[in-house]
């Protein structure tokens, strides 16, 4: 009996322990609870609530681990439901871009900046349109004169890995280029993704078709009017956004079109910081590097800029 007494002592201290470890615990306060389902919208800043909640209420960390998970639960059964029911033409989101300047007095400078970015994701598929008009006169005489438009689309076969389809058309004549079209077909990986940051790199087989200025010289240096050029070759991607606050994203967009006759190596950086509704202001640098320019031009163009952003 003693012993049978013993075993039952030995089994059930434990579990009466547990069960009261249990009982003590401590439930998420509500103010806190508020404060955590109403960060819900926001995949970032319910991070940084959960964390300081976890910091706060020690006691209650179980309750507001398993609290977090059903509201990411909750919020990605609601995103693919509602990706999911798109039509054609619903789920575009974008941003309209302007900008200016003008210098007078000792120097008579001017420009303007004007983009627009369109995007749309359903659970399978990304989309990306692009388009950009950048000039400059000084002097009544002008030195800018940038158009380029493209559209990337992206077939996703999982979280992170889609094959991708790009065109595009620049013009720059200030570069020696009367148009340039460009298409791309490749494979692209999410290396970053359920953070404040996301990391997309791709890779694919590229081809090009140059329309030179006329008076602009070929790969060879030999001047022709209206000369062309096709290429083939590769291209790689990458496309890097960090949300640094609520009302501030740094992004990161470079490309690199490598091939026989030339390389093309680009790179636009970008802070955007919210100022009040819709309306957020942009600086960004953007650099362009071309191997074999038409004499005379220079392989290296840097572009610095500060612009208003609508968001629709």
């Amino acid at each position: 009996m003693a012993r049978s007494l013993g075993a039952l002592l030995a089994f059930s201290l434990p579990a009466l322990a547990l069960t009261a470890g249990h009982a003590l615990a401590a439930p998420i306060p509500p103010p806190v609870r508020d404060m955590i389902e109403a960060a819900g919208d926001d995949p970032a800043k319910l991070n940084v609530v959960a964390e300081i909640a976890r910091k706060t209420n020690p006691d209650a960390r179980a309750e507001i681990d398993a609290l977090v998970a059903f509201i990411r639960d909750d919020a990605e059964k609601v995103r693919v439901a509602t990706l999911s029911s798109y039509t054609l033409r619903q789920g575009w989101t974008g941003q309209g871009e302007a900008g200016g300047s003008l210098a007078t007095g000792n120097t008579d400078e001017s420009g303007i900046t004007v983009g627009l970015n369109l995007n749309k994701e359903t659970v399978t598929r990304r989309h990306r349109l692009t388009a950009l008009v950048d000039s400059k006169t000084a002097g009544g005489v002008q030195t800018t004169e940038r158009y380029s438009a493209g559209y990337q689309g992206d077939f996703k076969f999982t979280e992170r890995t889609y094959s991708n389809v790009l065109v595009g058309w620049e013009r720059d004549p200030f570069a020696g280029l009367d148009r340039r079209f460009s298409e791309s077909l490749g494979v692209g990986y999410r290396l970053l993704q359920g953070g404040p940051m996301t990391l997309d790199v791709d890779v694919g087989v590229a081809a090009r078709q140059t329309h030179y200025a006329d008076g602009a010289a070929n790969e060879f240096g030999v001047v022709v009017p209206g000369g062309r050029e096709t290429s083939v070759g590769a291209r790689l991607g990458a496309r890097y956004e960090w949300k640094l606050s609520s009302d501030s994203v740094l992004t990161n967009i470079a490309s690199a079109y490598l091939d026989s006759q030339s390389n093309t190596v680009e790179s636009a950086t970008a802070i955007t910081t919210k100022l009040i509704g819709h309306l957020s202001w942009r600086g960004s640098f953007n650099v362009r590097y071309e191997s074999a320019p038409p004499p005379p031009r220079e392989q290296l163009d840097t572009l610095t800029r500060l612009s208003l952003v609508y968001a629709f």
